[in-house]
């Protein structure tokens, strides 16, 4: 403590002939690499408290610039800190840094000359916020570029610096503008990633391919799109083709959901392989069913994920008490679920029913949902757990077995039987492709 005092009562301050963010003190005295240095600040002629800096320094330790607390001058604008009382030159704003390499006095300094200000603007920017420079300049002084504390972002572009835009000169941080009689704004400069990822349809003939609108720097993480659009190939030879995976032109494979390191732009093509039993459908259902061979148009049968609605409906509401329509949906057997659908639509007309409920989905943008037939209500259950969601209540197949029944099935224990067609029960929708 006591070589600290004697320290503070000879302090050399000598003024450097050159500014920069990181200021050193130039001298010639010798020092132990034991000797500590402080720094204390200097009203200079001003009002108020000076900042007090308790830190004790080691030679060529780095030290930031206080702001001012409160020290205030009449008819003047505080500018910074110098080494020297004049403040004739080297202004070292608060949190600039300097190598100190003696004890130092830093001088407040005022000035009643036109001051002018820095201000960093987001701009188009997506996130983030712009550094604050609190500094007040006069005239030739070099203000000195901030970085992007703020993390500002644009999707798809790099921050490539700050745009002063009279110029159209971009400036890195750490360079300086500057000051010329007037205020100056920097704005946020974004260039495009040079690197993008395509995806290829590759023959499908239903479904939308995906899109990534991004650009990518080298060595950024994308992750490899799902199917969301549900591209397949429907009917190719009387087989249909759910999508796979994607592959590049040197047939590198690229599963959906998993992550790649860019270091080019890639363009990904769709791999099909044919539909399996609980696949995804081309609008989005469960596959269920396949038949031996493509005929009458179709050969695969998919199930919506959800029922058609969350409580139960009416397979046919009365014309009068105790009296119904026979609508001639009779047929049972696999494929038969479309073509009763349309005969009960023919027959009841509109309302509120089991068949006309299913007929109005465009689930997946596609419109030839129907209420199953018996037998495809029975496929149904078998493959319940696989298709889920299905509640423990009965549901209505679109087989009519008189004119006042209809046959539905217990999704919980698998029995048929017919019921009264005023009966509410829940329905799910197929589709057949």
């Amino acid at each position: 403590m006591k070589k600290l005092c004697i320290i503070l009562c000879c302090l050399f301050v000598a003024c450097s002939n050159k500014i920069n963010e990181d200021f050193s003190i130039n001298y010639q005295d010798m020092h132990t690499t034991t000797e500590k240095f402080i720094v204390v600040y200097n009203a200079n002629g001003a009002y108020g408290t000076t900042p007090i800096d308790i830190n004790t320094y080691n030679y060529n330790d780095t030290v930031t610039v206080m702001p001012n607390t409160n020290l205030s001058k009449e008819g003047f604008i505080f500018i910074g800190w110098s080494f020297c009382s004049d403040c004739a030159q080297n202004i070292l704003k608060p949190g600039y840094t300097f190598t100190i390499t003696s004890s130092t006095i830093l001088y407040a300094c005022f000035t009643n000359e036109p001051v002018y200000s820095v201000t960093y603007c987001a701009l188009d920017a997506d996130s983030g916020y712009p550094p604050i420079d609190p500094n007040y300049y006069i005239s030739g002084e070099k203000a000195y570029i901030k970085a992007n504390t703020g993390n500002l972002t644009k999707a798809g572009y790099r921050f490539s610096g700050w745009c002063h835009q009279p110029s159209q000169t971009i400036y890195q941080p750490g360079q300086y503008i500057t000051v010329e009689n007037a205020d100056i704004q920097l704005h946020a400069h974004f260039i495009p990633k040079p690197l993008t990822v395509t995806y290829r349809p590759n023959g499908a003939n239903s479904g939308v391919v995906p899109y990534d609108g991004l650009f990518y720097d080298e060595g950024d993480t994308v992750t490899i799109a799902q199917n969301t659009g549900n591209l397949a190939i429907i009917n190719m030879d009387g087989v249909s083709y759910c999508f796979d995976y994607w592959v590049d032109s040197s047939g590198n494979i690229y599963y959906p959901g998993c992550t790649h390191t860019m270091h080019t732009s890639l363009v990904l093509d769709a791999c099909y392989r044919p539909y399996r039993v609980g696949d995804t459908g081309p609008a989005g259902g469960i596959v269920f069913y396949i038949k031996d061979d493509y005929s009458d148009s179709w050969r695969y049968l998919e199930a919506m994920c959800e029922d058609v609605l969350q409580t139960g409906i009416v397979w046919e509401e009365q014309i009068a008490s105790g009296q119904y329509r026979q609508t001639g949906a009779t047929a049972v057997e696999i494929g038969a679920g479309l073509p009763n659908t349309q005969l009960c639509i023919q027959v009841l007309g509109e309302g509120n029913y089991a068949a006309k409920v299913c007929s109005t989905i465009s689930a997946g943008n596609y419109f030839d949902w129907h209420l199953p037939s018996k037998d495809e209500l029975n496929i149904l259950y078998q493959n319940k757990a696989m298709i889920g969601n299905f509640t423990s209540y009965n549901y209505w197949s679109s087989s009519e077995s008189t004119t006042s029944k209809a046959w539905c099935q217990n999704l919980s224990t698998g029995s048929q039987n017919t019921q009264y067609k005023n009966n509410t029960y829940r329905v799910r929708a197929i589709r057949r492709f």
